[in-house]
């Protein structure tokens, strides 16, 4: 599971079983994670090193570990990135701000309005109406414009500069999320074989009696 070529014994069921009754008889502890407790399970793509013997395979597909994790994978909700999370609050905290002013402008639109009409009680209907309809079409005015439409899109428009900015540096990013993600990591954990290295030795130099 890690990658390190660290080699395990296995050993057939009946060996198996007697031996954890024998760890299990004399309470022996600490253990686990020196491959003590013996196990008669392979993973698939175990490689062979030596011996031979007949394998029965128990799950296949969905059932089997990597068909679990796959599953898992799948099924997981993508999380908000940290981006996302500040970018809602922020036009959270916009439509909330477009919303008061709205409130406060036709608040005061309608104070002056009375106040007009009670110092010259002079009344127009038709004409009042459509005043009165025109400060509260004012006020959804500032509620629409108020709220951040074009902010999703231009987070969007950056990520892809990004991305494409990465794949002339031969990196390739499968989702834009993981720009903004790793844009913030202060330590990376990664496996050294197969990953940073080959897993493959090389001779580099050798020694007989001068440098070669």
């Amino acid at each position: 599971m890690t990658g390190e070529t660290d080699p395990v014994h296995k050993n057939v069921i009946e060996k198996c079983l007697k031996k954890q009754e024998e760890i299990v008889h004399n309470c022996e502890k600490n253990v686990s994670g020196k491959h003590d407790v013996p196990s008669p399970i392979m993973m698939s793509g175990t490689r062979i090193l030596t011996g031979e013997g007949k394998m029965v395979v128990l799950v296949v597909g969905e059932q089997s570990c990597l068909g679990k994790i796959q599953a898992l994978l799948g099924n997981s909700e993508a999380e908000p990135t940290p981006l996302q999370m500040k970018l809602e609050a922020l036009a959270e905290d916009i439509g909330k701000f477009g919303l008061y002013s709205a409130i406060t402008i036709v608040l005061v639109l309608l104070i002056r309005f009375g106040v007009e009409k009670a110092i010259s009680p002079s009344w127009n209907t038709s004409v009042d109406l459509v005043e009165l309809l025109n400060y509260f079409i004012l006020g959804i005015t500032v509620v629409v414009v108020a709220i951040p439409e074009g902010l999703p899109l231009a987070v969007t428009l950056s990520l892809a500069f990004s991305v494409k900015k990465m794949l002339l540096d031969n990196n390739l990013v499968r989702k834009m999320e993981a720009c903004e993600t790793m844009g913030g990591a202060n330590m990376i954990c990664s496996d050294k074989t197969g990953t940073l290295t080959m897993n493959k030795m090389t001779l580099t130099s050798y020694w007989n009696g001068k440098r070669a």
